[in-house]
Order: C-alpha cells, then sequence, then structure tokens
C-alpha cells in the first residue's frame, strides 16, 4: 500500500498563525528553557520575589555561576526535559542557540549502530566529517559528548539533572572531539543522608512505552550511599510500525559514593545498554520537490550492546583540589540493513562489530575555589580498539558490492593547563594551553566488484549489460577488486598544540563583557574505501580551527530580565568531505580538504515578567563559506557554503504558574522554533542546472510544542500532557539526489527522510 505525504510550505506568518491559534497565549517559547530558572523566593533584598535565580555550571572543569561564565554556554534541566517529553538528543538540544541534530545512529535511512552518536550534531554551522563511501569504522566527531564527566559515556537520557551545552571550540580542556563545542551530560548521583526513589511512566503516539525508575539508599549515614536508575524505551516508527525511527532500548546504572571526611569522595559507577535499531520498512520516494510517497520495503534491524565502568576520585587538601577519572566501555553491534538498488532491486548489507573497546583516564590538579588565581592543569589518555566487518551484496544474486574487514587502534595523550588571573577588580585574564599526540593504526582488506552494477537498470551507465530490476545475475561476473592496508601504510602519528586567550570584564556586578581566542583540533585518520578506480586509502590529514569570539551576560531590572549575546567568527583551516564527483557512482568519492570561514553570534533572553510569568527569545545566526577551493571540488559541489542546517532560528519559549485553590498548581510549557530554509545535502552542479535545488531545499517552518503539569500540594506526584510539533509540520531530514535524465525531466531517482508528524504523549511522575 502506497501513502502519500505532501510537505506543508508554510511560511513564517502562516505557520505562526496556525500555532497561535492552536496555542493561545500559552505557546510563546522561550529560551529560557535552554537555562531553565525559576522565579526566586520572595526576600528583602527581592521583596516581589521575581528575579531569576542563579544557575551553577562546571563546564569549565570548575564550579561557576552560569552569568559569571565567560563562554557560551546553555543549560537544560532533566525534570524539565522529562516533563516535556524531550528523551532523544535531538530533542534535548533543539531549543539551544545555534545547535541542531542529535543522536547518530548510523547512515541516513538504512542505519546501522555507531559507536559515536556525536557525530550527528552540528554546531555553529560545524558538523562532523562526511564520511568515506563504504565505510566501515566512524570517524572522529566535531562535537565532544561527556556522561559524567566520561568522554562518549552512555546513560545520558535518563535519571538527569541537568545538560550544559558549551559553544566554541574547547580544545584546551577537552581535546579532540571538542572543535565545534561541547555536550556535558550530568545524571543525578547518590544522596548520602535521605532514603528515596522515583517513578516515571510515559505514553504516547506510535506505540511510546518510555519507563524510568530510581532508587537512593544510604547505606552508611553521610558515608556512603548507592544509586540505582533504569530505563525502558521503545516506540514504533512512524511511516512504518517496524522501520527506519523504531527503537527498542533497556538500560541501567547504578552509582556508588564513598564519602569518609569532608575532603575526599569516591564516586563508582557501572551501566548497561542493550538497543535494537530497525531500517527500512519503506521506501520515501520524492515524487514533487516537497511530496514525497512512501511504499512498504524489507525491514532489517541492529543489536547494539554497551557496557560501562568508571569512577571519579576528587581529594581536596593544600590549596588545591586532584581529580582521577578512569573509564572502560566497549560496545558490540550485530546488523542487516536493506538499501534500494540503483533502477531497483536490493542490496543487503551485514555489519557486525565483534568488539569496540575505549580506555579513558584522566588526572586533574584544581586550584581551590577560593584562590584569587584559578588554575588547572592534567593529563588526558585516550584509548580505542574496534574491529568491523561490513559485507554489501545483491540480495538477488549474492553479487558483491563490497566487502571490508577492518581494525583501528588509537591512542591519544593530551597535556593540558590553564589559568585565569584577576589583574583588577574587574579585570581578568585566562590563558590555556594543549599538546596532544595521537596515533592510528589502521589493517583493512577491503574488496569491491568493479561489475556491481552489471545486468541491472543502471548497467549501461557503467559499461555493461542491462538487467531487470531484482536480476538473479545482478553483479555477475563479479570483478573483484582488493586493497590492503597494514603496517607503516595504515599508521599515522598527529602532534596537535592548541591555545586559549580570553579577557573578561565587569561593566557593572550583573554584566560582563569578554572577548577571545581559542584553537582546536580534529587528529587524522586513515581510511580504506570505495574510490575512483577501486578501492582506494584515503588518508585524513589532522584539522585545525581558530575562532576569534566576544560576548556579553546581563542581568537588569532587579534581576529579573537577562540578555545574553555573542559574536564570532571561525577560519577553519581545512574541512575534509568525501564527496562523490559523479551522483549515480559511489566509487566516483574524492578526498577533499577545503579551507572555510563562518561568521555569526547568538541571543539569548528571558524575563520574569510577574513571579508565575517567565518570556524568552532566542536568535542565532551563522553564515559560512568556503574558499581557496581545491581542484575539483568546484565542480562537485555546487553549494558555496556548508549545508544541512538552518542558517538562522528564533525561538520564543513562555512559562507560567497557575495556583489552583486546592494548593496544587498548574504549569504551562510553550516554545515554538522558527528555522529559516536552508539545503539538506550538498548538490553536484550538473544536479543544480536539472533543477535539484529545489528538491534538496528545505522551505522555512515553525515547530511548536508545549506542555501543562499539574502538580498537588505536597509535590511528589505530577502529571503531564505534551503535544510536539502542533502544527504536524513534517520538515526534511534527509534529500538523496542522484541523477537527471535531462535538464528539464523530473528526478528518477530522489528519495529521502522526513521529521517526525504531530506527537501526543502523558508522563506521570511519582517520588518517594
Amino acid at each position: 500500500m502506497i501513502n502519500t505525504y505532501r510537505l506543508r510550505r508554510s511560511v513564517l506568518l502562516g505557520s505562526a498563525a496556525g500555532i497561535a491559534c492552536s496555542l493561545g497565549s500559552v505557546v510563546l517559547p522561550t529560551l529560557a528553557s535552554a537555562q531553565t530558572v525559576a522565579a526566586a523566593p520572595a526576600s528583602s533584598a527581592n521583596p516581589s520575589g521575581r528575579a531569576l535565580q542563579e544557575v551553577v555550571v562546571t563546564a569549565e572543569r570548575r564550579t561557576s555561576n552560569l552569568q559569571k561564565t565567560a563562554a557560551s554556554v546553555t543549560v537544560e534541566r532533566g525534570t524539565d526535559l522529562l516533563r516535556r517529553g524531550k528523551y532523544s538528543l535531538a530533542s534535548i538540544l533543539e531549543t539551544v542557540p545555534n545547535v541542531a541534530g542529535g543522536d547518530a545512529d548510523g547512515v541516513s535511512t538504512q542505519p546501522t549502530g555507531n559507536d559515536t552518536p556525536a557525530t550527528g550534531i552540528t554546531i555553529r554551522g560545524l558538523a562532523s566529517n562526511l564520511s568515506i563511501t563504504g565505510l566501515t569504522i566512524a570517524g572522529v566527531s566535531a562535537v565532544a559528548v561527556y556522561v559524567d564527566d566520561v568522554y562518549g559515556g552512555i546513560g545520558g537520557d535518563y535519571d538527569l539533572d541537568r545538560v550544559e551545552v558549551l559553544r566554541g571550540p574547547q580544545g584546551t580542556l577537552y581535546g579532540r572531539s571538542a572543535t565545534a563545542g561541547l555536550v556535558a551530560i550530568h545524571t543525578n548521583n547518590p544522596d548520602l543522608k535521605n532514603y528515596g526513589g522515583s517513578v516515571a511512566l510515559e505514553g504516547g503516539s506510535y506505540g511510546l512505552i518510555h519507563a524510568t525508575g530510581t532508587v537512593n539508599v544510604p547505606i552508611v549515614a553521610d558515608t556512603l550511599a548507592l544509586r540505582i536508575a533504569v530505563n525502558h524505551y521503545q516506540r514504533n516508527a512512524i511511516d512504518a510500525v517496524h522501520g527506519v525511527g523504531a527503537d527498542d532500548l533497556s538500560e541501567a546504572r547504578a552509582k556508588l559514593l564513598y564519602k569518609p571526611t569532608d575532603n575526599f569522595s569516591l564516586l563508582a559507577g557501572a551501566a548497561m545498554q542493550n538497543k535494537t535499531l530497525y531500517n527500512g520498512g519503506f521506501v520515501a520516494n520524492l515524487n514533487t520537490p516537497n511530496q514525497y510517497t512512501y511504499s512498504s520495503f524489507q525491514t532489517g534491524s541492529a543489536d547494539l550492546k554497551d557496557r560501562q565502568f568508571w569512577a571519579e576520585a576528587n581529594l581536596d587538601g593544600g590549596g588545591l583540589r586532584i581529580t582521577y577519572l578512569p573509564s572502560y566501555r566497549t560496545w558490540t553491534q550485530n546488523a542487516t540493513v536493506y538499501v534500494p538498488g540503483f533502477g531497483g532491486g536490493t542490496f543487503q548489507q551485514t555489519v557486525v562489530t565483534p568488539h569496540d573497546d575505549f580506555i579513558t583516564q584522566e588526572l586533574r590538579l584544581t586550584s581551590a575555589l577560593d584562590s584569587p588565581v584559578k588554575w588547572q592543569t592534567g593529563l588526558f589518555y585516550f584509548y580505542n580498539d574496534i574491529s568491523s566487518n561490513n559485507l554489501d551484496a545483491w540480495e538477488s544474486s549474492g553479487g558483491l558490492a563490497f566487502h571490508a574487514v577492518a581494525e583501528r587502534k588509537t591512542s591519544d595523550l593530551g597535556v593540558f593547563g590553564e589559568a585565569t588571573v584577576p589583574v583588577t577588580d574587574k579585570l581578568r585574564l585566562t590563558g590555556g594551553v594543549r599538546y596532544d599526540t595521537t596515533t592510528v593504526t589502521t589493517t583493512e582488506v577491503y574488496t569491491s566488484n568493479a561489475n556491481f552494477a552489471c545486468n541491472t537498470p543502471t548497467g549501461p551507465a557503467f559499461g555493461c549489460a542491462a538487467g531487470p530490476p531484482g536480476s538473479a545475475n545482478a553483479g555477475l561476473p563479479e570483478n573483484d577488486q582488493t586493497v590492503s592496508i597494514s603496517g607503516n601504510q595504515g599508521r599515522r602519528q598527529f602532534n596537535n598544540i592548541t591555545f586559549k586567550a580570553r579577557a573578561e570584564y565587569d561593566l557593572a556586578p550583573d554584566s560582563l563583557l569578554y572577548g577571545m581566542v581559542s584553537t582546536a583540533f580534529l587528529p587524522g585518520d586513515v581510511q580504506v574505501g570505495t574510490g575512483m578506480h577501486g578501492p582506494a586509502v584515503f588518508p585524513y590529514a589532522s584539522e585545525q580551527l581558530t575562532a576569534y569570539e566576544i560576548g556579553s551576560k546581563n542581568r537588569f531590572l532587579d534581576q529579573r530580565l537577562q540578555v545574553n549575546l555573542g559574536a564570532f567568527h571561525y577560519e577553519y583551516a581545512g574541512y575534509q568531505a568525501s564527496i562523490q564527483t559523479n551522483p549515480l557512482n559511489p566509487g566516483s568519492a574524492l578526498l577533499f580538504s577545503v579551507p572555510l570561514r563562518m561568521t555569526g553570534g547568538e541571543l539569548e533572553t528571558q524575563y520574569q515578567l510577574t513571579p508565575n510569568d517567565r518570556i524568552g527569545f532566542n536568535l542565532s545566526e551563522v553564515s559560512t563559506a568556503f574558499h581557496n577551493l581545491p581542484p575539483q571540488f568546484s565542480t562537485a559541489v555546487a553549494q558555496s557554503g556548508m549545508w544541512g542546517f538552518s542558517p538562522t532560528t528564533a525561538t520564543v519559549l513562555y512559562d507560567h504558574e497557575l495556583a489552583l485553590p486546592n494548593g496544587s498548581s498548574l504549569d504551562f510549557h510553550g516554545e515554538a522554533i522558527w528555522k529559516a530554509a536552508y539545503y539538506v545535502n550538498y548538490l553536484n552542479p550538473s544536479l543544480v542546472a536539472g533543477g535539484g535545488l529545489a528538491w534538496d531545499r528545505q522551505n522555512a517552518f515553525v515547530q511548536g510544542n508545549a506542555s501543562v503539569t499539574w502538580t498537588p500540594t505536597d509535590g511528589n506526584f505530577s502529571v503531564t500532557g505534551y503535544v510536539r510539533n502542533i502544527g504536524n509540520e513534517r520538515y526534511k531530514t534527509e534529500v538523496g539526489l542522484q541523477q537527471f535524465a535531462t535538464p528539464t525531466s523530473p528526478l528518477p531517482i530522489a528519495n529521502g527522510l522526513q521529521s517526525d508528524p504531530r506527537t501526543l504523549g502523558v508522563v506521570m511522575t511519582a517520588k518517594f
């Protein structure tokens, strides 16, 4: 059965009007959600009780007030995210200025697993590198995700305390993968004093079932406590019950906190995660630039298993703090993927990762909180050992497309230091430097079939015979070519130095002005993939980014109005991307390193209008421009800048608390997110000449979300109803254009994906 969905071509006014009618005065979103603060209680200094509360962050590896932190930081509270049905990383980050995307569970419409979900995040227009065609192992992401201070940790989607997002390079303190920025997720720690626990149950559209439970046990009063949290999440796919978008996950975490004295603590943790992703299930063809037709297709799945152990020890004494953070994580996957073939037929791809082990260790020395000169220094060690087997063949014939057997070992050792020195009562200077040495050793045997298109409808385009879709002779006879790398050919070493220089000045007690220059890096790599003339080795060089940023953080009107703003300019020495010079032929991929300039800014405001009403407004902008183009790049990519995200976004948020006569309360939250038009993917100039821009373009749209929570007098129970995507706006998340027959003909091959439609849900929480 074929169902047809038409994308709404809503412009800002039309979408906004529809949302306004649906929500009335309730649904005006707020940037404040990004910093989630509530009205302060009344006091002699604040008799109205209308001031915004302070928010404490640790994103710069020390405790500080958000408004006194000279960096572009946004914070989300875990309790708010739970009540609003925001579970995935993409939904958690959706109101954060100049941040797009979220979890990356693999490749496009046919996902396998991914041991580095941060590859799906874009901050200030900077995304992770595009992968080599036929790649079996993920590269280094441009964004670092930490969970409980563990790099690439798991369990960052339940029992959350807060999520901190830093925009801009964080190379000095966080090193590899922090080129675009950082997402630091903090889950709740054990409570040494109180027994307790919580339960949260959520149900919603498309078979959503979500349950989270926690229990906290002080084993020895004020000294030893255990916290256990469990989580289960499952949901059907949108356009097929089973298929891409369907998810089934079970996970658990245990934390043991030991604090025998005031100056020593030891936190030990263990976590597990079992996840099943579904892929395929349907083919989404674009019949016109904004109309999808869905038809059924084979369904595959990926079984993923994560196990993690970590600890954090802190010792205070002698005017400093010593912190030691070791961790070990292992990840495995077994996936079967079905992919539509060129001109019909089906590829069956089997991806097995028998082992993927991560070891990190970090040792930090930090000055005391009351020290006038605030400094920190330390060592960071990272090691990863992964093996992967990736086999892709025609389902009808077994004719090979490619087969890759790979193993990669990566080690990184970093040394860093940073200090903030007060020059006057109002002026402070910060300097930081980091040195990293990274070694990557890859061994791989990669085989591809030069006749993979033979005896298929696209055979003549590759100089061989045509055949019907699903032919028993597809890809036959095989003409296999194999490339192997090992030893010195697969070994690379990269040495990188990054720095930070910052000045901050207190214009007034509640106004901070800062400016900085900082750098970050991505270590290089070496990979094997499908090349122009068969398998080829693709060495990635190390990448460097230099960022210039100014910003200001302010509170006005007796702490009721908060205005934070910043502007930045980036000089990216070379963004590396694998680009298909012929959209129809995966083997036409070339690896480019393209200099890139990026300029933009963010505005975050929130206003405590009354003790019960808070409004906020976020605005972000980023423009990107390639320059000094390498040979052949302009013949392969038509765009002059980056793609895949909206360059301009605006978010409005509104919160209102209504006290009921019986002592209970209703809390309303609404948010509207406007995104300007953008192009989803890069396009070959030949596709542009044939009118491909219209197919690749996502028009401007507004997405509205709202929730209402009832809480009784004691506050130990709550019921929330929420609606996401109120206007049912399904925007494009992926577009694949492969060929135009003539400049005026329709696309013979055009497919992609859309975002979720309107969804509804109910969340019940209880504390005991």
